[in-house]
């Protein structure tokens, strides 16, 4: 029976080396540097976006900020998320990255769903920045985990319209990526206070976020999740696209950026976002293959331009609209 032992044994290391090498298996860098946007000087009063892995996104005009869906923490490791372990905002780490992009006071922190990688930090955020957090009401409830007062928590309506400075946006209803429709699913129905359980953070509602400013109109659609015909009517010239998990590339670039008659598309929610920040980024193991993205939008869209951005460097958006 010796002989079964060691056969066991030997099929075991050999799915260790199978499971290993997907996992290490994340081609599509050298497609992200190819496309990646110049840095170059930036005129005051430009509007410029910041990418910080995931969909998180700072928006600045010189007047007025706002943060998209701002993720610092990134507890490490994807082991954690499936034991379902209990993770907490990282108020030191939170604080060291607004010091280094310079934001000491936002307008706003914008919420897209409540999942975990998109909303954790968000109550916290809001609370150091004197920002007011705008989402659906499981977002609120995160914000008042945070110890956030009610004036500045805004449960959005999709049908209004919310205006600072400069800024003007809008919430429009979406879906999450994904066969489970974006487990955990359901709603926050109480405060939420950290640390908490990875599943706790349930997805509330999804939104496209438009933002519309005099220099230009910028759709932030994170999840690859689509709600047919609720972007019709609306317009952007460009569109932040979550790329992970992405069922149809051709459907889902008609239902978003066709219909708002988009030309340039910057990927997001490709990176590993159970890294710290500081580490290179790379893409998500097996969720994301970020390199067929790159290849399905030269093969089929090739009118599209496809721009992607160095984690923290500022970007001028509309630079001809200076």
């Amino acid at each position: 029976m010796k002989w079964i032992a060691r056969l066991l044994l030997g099929l075991g290391l050999l799915l260790v080396v199978l499971l290993t090498g997907l996992y290490c298996y994340r081609p599509g860098m050298a497609e992200y540097q190819r496309h990646r946007v110049a840095a170059r000087p930036i005129p005051a009063g430009a509007l410029t976006a910041t990418w910080l892995g995931v969909t998180a996104l700072l928006l600045r005009d010189g007047e007025h900020a706002l943060l998209v869906d701002p993720f610092f923490s990134r507890p490490q490791g994807l082991l954690p998320l499936a034991l379902n372990r209990r993770i907490a905002p990282d108020e030191a780490r939170i604080r060291t990255w607004l010091t280094r992009l310079g934001v000491s006071k936002l307008d706003a922190v914008l919420v897209s769903h409540s999942h975990y990688d998109h909303a954790m930090d968000a109550g916290l955020v809001a609370r150091l920045t004197g920002a007011r957090l705008l989402g659906s009401a499981s977002t609120a409830n995160l914000g008042r985990g945070a110890g956030l007062p009610e004036t500045q928590l805004q449960v959005i309506d999709p049908g209004q319209s919310y205006r600072f400075g400069d800024f003007e946006l809008h919430f429009i209803e979406s879906r999450h990526a994904g066969a489970t429709g974006g487990a955990p699913t359901g709603e926050i129905g109480k405060p939420l206070k950290a640390p908490a359980r990875y599943l706790d953070y349930k997805l509330g509602g999804v939104y496209s976020i438009l933002v519309a400013h005099p220099q230009g109109r910028v759709l932030l659609h994170g999840s690859a999740g689509t709600l047919p015909g609720a972007l019709r009517g609306e317009r952007a010239d460009i569109v932040f696209l979550g790329v992970a998990l992405i069922d149809d590339l051709d459907a889902y670039l008609a239902e978003v950026v066709d219909t708002v008659g988009a030309k340039r598309v910057v990927p997001s929610h490709w990176d590993d976002f159970s890294r710290p920040l500081e580490e290179p980024l790379r893409p998500f193991p097996l969720a994301v293959r970020l390199d067929r993205f790159f290849a399905g939008m030269r093969d089929r869209r090739p009118d599209l331009r496809v721009e992607t951005y160095g984690l923290a460097e500022p970007v001028e958006l509309f630079p001809s609209s200076g």
